[in-house]
């Protein structure tokens, strides 16, 4: 017969083992719960990465459309619709359940921001009373790609005979094929061409510009030389000389076969009037930067017509540029060649360096080429263009195409990150 101490020892291991097992069965309980939740968790977030890439590409693919495309904001919220669905189900192994997808259209900043609500049922976290995991996310996208102004102020005077005049229309026509492929742009591209020599053929545009008083589309200086240097719009006294005020003088004329041609995305049309110049005269450099100015600004869109009407400075939408290109010296003033040492051709590149300066206080970009031009015009335009990347000597043919190919290049980059 076992002793009553025997006996107590016996009750406490069976009491004892019963709390094992309960204690074993709860912890077992709990580590499933855990495990059961920790994999929902899993397939949460698993979830949550699909559907963050899947609106971002949707996001993306609309704020795009609506740039390119001019789409209505149902058009674009259906693109973005569209294109999630593509992406989310190419994904695979999506365990979210779509509630809605909105989308918020910001035209002003060329944004779209998409808004994902979702979530994720739970298998083994129901045990926890957990039965869904909520899953929201956001998508904001925003198309960058910038218009792009661009003129072209390029030298037609008499010393770009033969070779260099073929060889800047080689030049000028792969850069047109480069801002202007064939395929189109995602942004709206517009370039404007000032050729020079003694004057500028202001075309069609003459009479605006002179008050009437242009008779075969030359102009040269304003008429109050302080104002050669500003963007203002011509009228009144800063209206522009015509052959009639320089009457007495032996005055060189304007060229014939290369007018002006404002802002225009038609290639076709630059391309032709490239291949029209025909060279003739001396160098009033100034009057080309001038005009290549006049061009991208503003105050001009009372000149030009509708569809070359400059964008307004610094509208975060458009990048503005102008090409300074020559081969001489500037040293012709009101359509009289003072000599490349004389008063007028200082004169003449201090008006130029002050233009450059005053765009450039518009944000304006300079970039300036000199193409097999002398020191002194080198110079000017080193000055035109400042500090940085954005001034070229180009000795010969190759070198000049190498220069028109990295502006046109840099140009095309800077209005995808800006």
């Amino acid at each position: 017969m076992r002793t009553k101490f025997e006996q107590l020892i016996s009750r406490f291991r069976r009491a004892e083992e019963g709390t094992i097992a309960i204690t074993f069965g709860l912890t077992i309980f709990v580590v499933t719960l855990i495990t059961g939740l920790a994999i929902d968790a899993g397939r949460a977030y698993h979830a949550s990465s699909k559907m963050t890439s899947a609106l971002d590409a949707a996001a993306l693919a609309a704020a795009k459309s609506m740039r390119q495309a001019g789409l209505s904001d149902d058009e674009v919220r259906d693109v973005a619709t569209r294109y999630f669905n593509v992406n989310i189900l190419g994904t695979g192994g999506n365990y979210a359940v779509i509630d809605s997808l909105g989308v918020t259209i910001d035209r002003d900043t060329n944004s779209i921001t998409l808004q994902l609500a979702s979530h994720v049922p739970t298998v083994l976290g129901r045990l926890a009373g957990v039965d869904r995991f909520t899953v929201p996310v956001t998508a904001t996208a925003v198309y960058e790609s910038k218009d792009i102004e661009l003129a072209l102020q390029l030298d037609v005077t008499g010393s770009m005979a033969g070779r260099r005049l073929a060889d800047l229309k080689v030049a000028v026509n792969e850069l047109l094929d480069i801002m202007l492929p064939d395929e189109g742009t995602t942004n709206k591209v517009r370039i404007g061409l000032a050729p020079f020599s003694a004057g500028v053929n202001a075309g069609t545009y003459a009479s605006a510009v002179s008050d009437g008083r242009s008779r075969d589309g030359c102009v040269y200086e304003r008429r109050n030389l302080a104002d050669q240097s500003s963007d203002a719009a011509p009228t009144g006294a800063r209206a522009f000389k015509v052959r009639e005020d320089l009457a007495g003088r032996s005055i060189q004329s304007c060229p014939s076969n290369a007018a002006i041609v404002p802002l225009s995305e038609s290639k076709d049309v630059l391309r032709t009037t490239i291949e029209g110049y025909r060279d003739g005269g001396t160098t009033a450099g100034h009057l080309g930067t001038a005009w290549g100015w006049y061009m991208v600004s503003p105050e001009w869109s009372g000149v030009w017509p509708a569809a070359s009407a400059p964008a307004h400075y610094r509208d975060g939408k458009t990048i503005k540029a102008v090409i300074v290109m020559t081969d001489g010296i500037y040293n012709t003033i009101a359509g009289v060649n003072g000599g490349d040492s004389s008063a007028t051709a200082r004169q003449a590149s201090t008006m130029a360096t002050d233009t450059c300066t005053a765009m450039k206080a518009q944000d304006v970009r300079v970039y300036a080429i000199g193409f097999q031009a002398p020191s002194a015009a080198l110079d000017t335009l080193r000055n035109c263009a400042g500090a940085g990347g954005s001034f070229f000597d180009a000795a010969n043919g190759n070198d000049l195409r190498n220069a028109f190919r990295a502006i046109a290049t840099e140009l095309n980059n800077l209005r995808l990150r800006s």
